[in-house]
């Protein structure tokens, strides 16, 4: 039994290890059998015909319980809203998929551990605010996490796999979920197809 959750890009191997953490550690208290989180990205964002193409194919499957979809609402969209009505434009009037969004990008999820990035990059700059997702449009979250990196004259320049990856590690989603609510919703989407409770 699987969720197969549709990504844009890097985001796929960003999220996977986090969120099968995250639902097989509930599923553990309840003493329930694990379930698989399988990411699987589109190459920039999709078109309508690529999304129910995905979406279908991936139900066809008899070990997939559910299909999520989720896409960052920059640059494309304007809110969102407006990305989770075009996911479901898409698919139609299908019970077992979920459309999601990141408002405004998928970083807005790793803003809240923002003192524990500039730790570890050994800078003190403060955070750009206090609810990542109103991050706005004109310089979504990844853009503040990319000039934190070249700030911190980090060898490395941010890299979504590596350093998302990096910033999940030993973290709790639930952390940041209180100040995420997209993040929240989504969560708690993984948490109803597998009848757990929401956070």
């Amino acid at each position: 039994m699987k969720i197969v959750v549709l990504v844009e890009g890097k985001t796929e191997i960003a999220l996977r290890t986090k969120l099968n953490e995250f639902i097989n550690d509930r599923l553990k208290l309840e003493n329930k059998s694990r379930i698989g989180i399988d990411t699987k990205s589109f190459k920039g964002t999709p078109d309508c015909d690529q999304i129910k193409d995905r979406v279908e194919m991936n139900l066809n499957n008899p070990d997939v319980i559910a299909v999520v979809g989720l896409l960052d609402v920059y640059p494309n969209f304007k809110s969102a809203g407006e990305t989770k009505n075009f996911l479901r434009d898409c698919v139609g009037d299908e019970p077992r998929f979920y459309p999601h969004a990141a408002q405004f990008d998928f970083e807005a999820w790793l803003m809240p551990f923002w003192d524990d990035i500039c730790r570890k990059l050994k800078i003190n700059k403060k955070s750009p605010g206090a609810n990542p997702e109103q991050i706005n449009l004109n310089k979504p979250p990844s853009k503040y996490l990319e000039e934190l990196y070249r700030l911190a004259k980090s060898r490395y320049k941010y890299d979504k796999i590596r350093d998302a990856y990096s910033i999940l590690k030993d973290k709790d989603l639930t952390y940041s979920a209180k100040q995420c609510t997209e993040l929240k919703s989504f969560l708690n989407t993984l948490l109803n197809c597998v009848g757990l409770n929401p956070i």
